[in-house]
C-alpha cells in the first residue's frame, strides 16, 4: 500500500490517505502530552518566580534557563538520539522531568521554595526537553512507512507546536492562579501520563526505537565542533537559533525593567508583573 489508498471501481483514483497506524498515533499523543506540560511549565516557573523575588532580571533569567538548552544542547542531544536507545531516552527524560517537579512542589509545600530552586529545575527540565523532542523526531523513520514520513513530520510537528506555544502557557496561567502546588503537580502528572503511553506502544506495539550505530558516524571527543555540527541533526538548528533569541530578548527585557526600578524608585513587585 502506497501513500493513498485506492477507492473506487477497480481501485482506480486516489482516496483518503493511507493511515499512518496506531504506532504513530500512540507516539503522537505521548509527545502531544510532553509539550502541553512543556508549554505548562514555560509560564508556570517565571510566575512562581515573581512571588520568591524583587527582581525583574531574575525573574527573565527563568525563561533563558528554560530555552537556554535549545542553544547549548540541541546538537549533543541530536548526536546522542544516535548512540541510545530511543524508547530509553524518551522514557528517562519524562521521568527525570515528572520528578523533578515532584520534588519542586514538596519544597514549595514544606516552605524551602527558592528562586535557585526554581533555577535549577528550569534547566534540568529544558534539558530534558531537547532530548525528548529530539528523539521524537527521530524515530519517525522507524515508526512510519517512507512514503508516509513527511505527513507523519507534519502531524507531529503541528501538535508540538499548538500545544507547547498556543495551549500550554494559557493553561500554565490558570493553574498558577489555582495554586503553585498544583501548577507544578499538573505538568508532572501529563508526562507520568506520557510515560504510561510509551510503555504501551513498546509492550503491544513492539516498538524498535533503536538504530544501529555507524562507527563513521561517532562523535569522538577529539573531534573539532565544525566537524561535531556537521554530523549533528541538522533540523535542531531552527529551534537552536530561537533558544538564542528568546534568550537575548529576556535577559535584555529585564536588565531593561531592573534598570528603570532602580533609576525611578519603583517597587519590584509592580515592574515584575507589568513585565
Amino acid at each position: 500500500m502506497g501513500a493513498w489508498e485506492q477507492t473506487g471501481p477497480g481501485g482506480a483514483g486516489r482516496g483518503r490517505p493511507a493511515p499512518l497506524g496506531r504506532a504513530f498515533w500512540k507516539l503522537w499523543s505521548a509527545s502531544t502530552l510532553s509539550n502541553l506540560a512543556d508549554g505548562v511549565v514555560k509560564v508556570s516557573l517565571p510566575l512562581v518566580a515573581v512571588t520568591l523575588t524583587d527582581s525583574p532580571a531574575l525573574v527573565a533569567g527563568i525563561v533563558v534557563a528554560v530555552t537556554l538548552p535549545w542553544l547549548l544542547f540541541a546538537l549533543p542531544a541530536g548526536a546522542l538520539t544516535d548512540r541510545v536507545d530511543r524508547r530509553a531516552a524518551m522514557l528517562l527524560a519524562n521521568v527525570a522531568r515528572a520528578s523533578a517537579l515532584a520534588v519542586l512542589v514538596a519544597t514549595v509545600l514544606l516552605g524551602y521554595g527558592s528562586i535557585w530552586a526554581l533555577y535549577a529545575v528550569a534547566l534540568f527540565v529544558g534539558i530534558a526537553e531537547t532530548v525528548y523532542d529530539t528523539c521524537a523526531q527521530s524515530i519517525l523513520p522507524q515508526v512510519v512507512p517512507r512514503e508516509r514520513l513527511s505527513r507523519a513530520n507534519g502531524r507531529l510537528q503541528a501538535a508540538e507546536l499548538a500545544a507547547n506555544e498556543f495551549v500550554g502557557p494559557p493553561l500554565g496561567g490558570v493553574l498558577v492562579a489555582t495554586g503553585i502546588a498544583v501548577a507544578f503537580a499538573a505538568p508532572a502528572g501529563l508526562w507520568a501520563v506520557a510515560v504510561g503511553v510509551l510503555l504501551i506502544a513498546i509492550i503491544l506495539e513492539s516498538f524498535s526505537f533503536r538504530t544501529a550505530i555507524v562507527e563513521s558516524n561517532r562523535i569522538r571527543g577529539r573531534a573539532s565542533w565544525v566537524q561535531f555540527i556537521r554530523r549533528a541533526k541538522a533540523p535542531e538548528l531552527p529551534r537552536v537559533l530561537g533558544g538564542l533569541g528568546v534568550a537575548i530578548i529576556s535577559t535584555s527585557q529585564g536588565l531593561l525593567t531592573d534598570r528603570q526600578a532602580r533609576k525611578r524608585g519603583v517597587g519590584g513587585e509592580v515592574l515584575a508583573y507589568v513585565w
